[in-house]
């Protein structure tokens, strides 16, 4: 996994810099509902609270958005999250109002509403990172880069196997191991070839005598044919 962006030369406003933390997370899943951005990501349960100053309750973490803007990636956490919070920031297709308004505090994101299918990127961090607000924990997910959605919008992250167990060198089998498979089969061949030659098992029951066919009690003896 890696970031989809070189955050290392994104311009960060209004939020704190993103450079030296480290990615931790994961973003799994974006639904962007005309009433505000669904989140989950990999670090939901993990994540301390954090009570910046003047509110009456904790948050949790940040979410950001990175816009290309004049050929330079620009990035902010500009809408915070709680626990338990199902969805925040209204419409992506309000962001440049709703998210980053004020020049003062966004430069050259100020006023950028991106189109339809701009590519743009998408971050969550621990903490409060709007305004350079209070941060505990210095983590950060990777960037998911992404065509800029419409309302109704549902992203999530591509999963492959080479995710989760990079591929190695391919096995090349050597003299040696040819010669162990080949006395392994040999030795499997000897067993076999043992076990066919063993006499036939002779089974014996006894049964009671039958009166009504003359019979007397007795032992029946069955031994099975040989393999041919």
């Amino acid at each position: 996994m890696k970031d989809g962006i070189d955050v290392s030369t994104a311009q960060v406003h209004n939020s704190h810099e993103v450079k030296d933390r480290p990615a931790t997370a994961i973003i799994t899943k974006l639904e962007f509902r005309p009433t505000g951005v669904h989140v989950e990501h990999t670090k939901q349960h993990d994540w301390p609270d954090v009570t910046p100053p003047g509110w009456d309750g904790p948050l949790q973490y940040t979410l950001w958005i990175f816009l290309r803007v004049n050929g330079v990636w620009h990035g902010s956490g500009c809408i915070e999250y709680w626990r338990g919070c199902d969805q925040n920031g209204g419409p992506p297709e309000l962001f440049a109002k709703n998210w980053y308004y004020d020049a003062n505090r966004w430069g050259p994101m100020t006023g950028h509403q991106p189109a339809p299918g701009e590519l743009v990127g998408f971050m969550v961090s621990a903490g409060d990172d709007r305004n350079a607000g209070t941060v505990l924990l210095r983590e950060r997910s990777y960037v998911a880069t992404m065509p800029f959605p419409i309302s109704g919008t549902v992203y999530t992250a591509p999963t492959t196997l080479d995710d989760v167990i990079p591929p190695g060198p391919p096995h090349i089998p050597t003299p040696d191991s040819l010669d162990e498979i080949r006395r392994q089969i040999a030795d499997l061949t000897k067993k076999v070839d043992a076990l066919l030659a063993r006499p036939a098992p002779v089974y014996r029951s006894p049964f009671p005598a039958i009166p009504a066919l003359g019979m007397p009690p007795g032992t029946l003896v069955f031994k099975p044919d040989p393999p041919a």
